[in-house]
């Protein structure tokens, strides 16, 4: 995981409760154990010699921001694009070893938008989007009597590289058109 828990925050969406979460326009369905969004600030601490430990300054050294979600109940072909190494034939999903794969390459946008009941909410406050997320798949099926799939996926919101959207991650709240 490595985010530091949380949701999307006291303002302004408020108490927030299920989503529903689209990756490139696709609706990835339904999940369990609640989806969760970080984002840390990282800086370094200066300090001097003669003050010792207490810090005098920070530096921002950058950020980090992202999405847990644990998905369940999934269709093979709503998670093989999550899943890196993964292809769909005529027998099933196969996953190969993804070593060297590149995750900006295949990041695509993630929205979350509230459920009103049983429907995303239609507020454009109640939105957060992830302009660039790169899925990293944790996979952990138990096959008994009691459980539940779940494969828990995590993207990580990569910053916009186009002098559009140059350093752009995510956002809370749809514009205004």
């Amino acid at each position: 995981m490595g985010y530091p828990t949380g949701t999307f925050g006291p303002s302004p969406l408020g108490e927030t409760g299920p989503c529903q979460i689209k990756y490139d326009g696709v609706d990835l369905g339904y999940t369990k154990g609640g989806v969760k969004f970080a984002d840390e600030v990282m800086k370094t601490e200066i300090t001097y010699d003669q003050t010792g430990e207490t810090v005098q300054n920070t530096v921002t050294k950058g950020r980090k921001s992202g999405v847990d979600v644990p998905l369940t109940n999934q269709q093979l072909s709503l998670i093989e694009s999550l899943i890196a190494g993964a292809t769909i034939d005529g027998d099933g999903m196969l996953v190969k070893s993804s070593v060297g794969y590149v995750g900006r390459t295949g990041a695509k946008e993630l929205v979350l938008t509230i459920m009103d009941g049983a429907a995303p909410s239609t507020d454009p406050d109640a939105t957060l989007v992830m302009f660039k997320a790169d899925p990293t798949s944790k996979i952990d099926w138990s096959f008994d009597n009691a459980g539940q799939r779940i494969t828990m996926v995590t993207f990580t919101a990569l910053p916009g590289d186009e002098s559009t959207n140059f350093g752009e991650m995510w956002r809370v709240g749809l514009p205004t058109p």
